[in-house]
């Protein structure tokens, strides 16, 4: 029988001899080794919540300084309000825009099309490629195709889209889909002829057929390059948008800037531009940023970051 006795039903222990209960001795070791934990627990949430402080100073710094010489610009008067408004006034604006819900209605229709030529062109974009990057004869029939039409911008395409879809949606679909589809073509295709050649074997050997040696080496193999091609992607997409939406609709970021280009609503024009770099940074920082740095660091040969 132990020393302490046996515990009751409270969990208090009953001494054998005087029959009081009496709480289990702490064990001083386990209660410092609990503490130092703690401890050390509260010091690491102090590091990172520095740390992050830290890094959002660092970043924020640039804005802050280009913000300050934009004020001192605006407020020395070389240009009227009219051509070269303060932050001031774009401040303004963009509680204006936010309260009539004109600020929103643009930004969500630009992504909206954003999301779906971004789609459009990922679904034919990805598979083409790894076409091309597995089988040599249809790496000779497209890649003078697509280097072809890769080299006509795709607000070249304007007209045409216009033509064929008329001013909708659809016609800037088109033309970011025409952005988006080469960079995730081409990334995807060099991802895909860059697998070692060690891997593929090891896979033959094992008895991968084509559709295992897609799945499980090539693509995951291609994943980093695959992914960068992405972000690159919805970069090219972002600036075509914006193109396409000042000519083919009547709505969305790019209309708004050139909407009000024709009334001299420069604050409506630098809140546009504000708002499509402020939107792209969110997009990357929160987005494809990560998921790039997550896809190197797991099938990558390189560590991120």
């Amino acid at each position: 029988m132990s020393v302490l006795g046996s515990p009751d039903k409270t969990g208090d222990y009953v001494s054998p001899t005087t029959g009081h209960g009496a709480r289990p001795p702490v064990d001083n070791e386990y209660r410092e080794a609990e503490l130092d934990g703690s401890a050390r627990k509260r010091r690491t949430s102090g590091t990172t919540i520095a740390e992050r402080l830290s890094a959002v100073s660092t970043f924020a710094f640039p804005f802050v300084v280009l913000v300050a010489i934009w004020a001192l610009v605006a407020a020395a008067g070389l240009y009227p309000n009219y051509i070269f408004p303060s932050p001031v006034e774009v401040g303004r604006t963009v509680i204006r825009t936010l309260g009539d819900g004109s600020l929103l209605r643009h930004v969500a229709a630009s992504l909206f099309r954003l999301g779906l030529g971004f789609a459009a062109g990922c679904a034919i974009g990805f598979p083409l490629a790894v076409l091309i990057g597995i089988n040599r004869t249809a790496s000779r029939f497209f890649v003078p195709l697509i280097t072809f039409f890769n080299s006509i911008p795709g607000l070249a395409w304007i007209p045409l889209a216009i033509l064929w879809f008329g001013i909708d949606y659809k016609a800037v679909t088109f033309i970011i889909f025409n952005s988006v589809f080469f960079p995730v073509a081409f990334s995807t295709v060099a991802g895909i002829r860059g697998v070692p050649q060690s891997l593929i074997n090891a896979a033959l050997c094992l008895g991968a057929g084509h559709k295992v040696l897609i799945q499980e080496v090539y693509i995951p193999g291609a994943l980093p390059s695959i992914v960068t091609g992405m972000r690159l992607g919805v970069g090219y997409g972002w600036r075509a948008l914006i193109g396409g939406e000042m000519i083919a609709t009547s709505s969305g970021l790019g209309f708004m800037i050139f909407d009000a280009r024709q009334t001299l609503e420069s604050d409506v024009v630098v809140l546009g531009m504000v708002a499509m770099g402020a939107l792209y940074l969110t997009m990357d920082r929160l987005v494809l940023r990560p998921l790039e740095a997550r896809t190197i660091e797991r099938w990558g040969t390189v560590r991120s970051d």
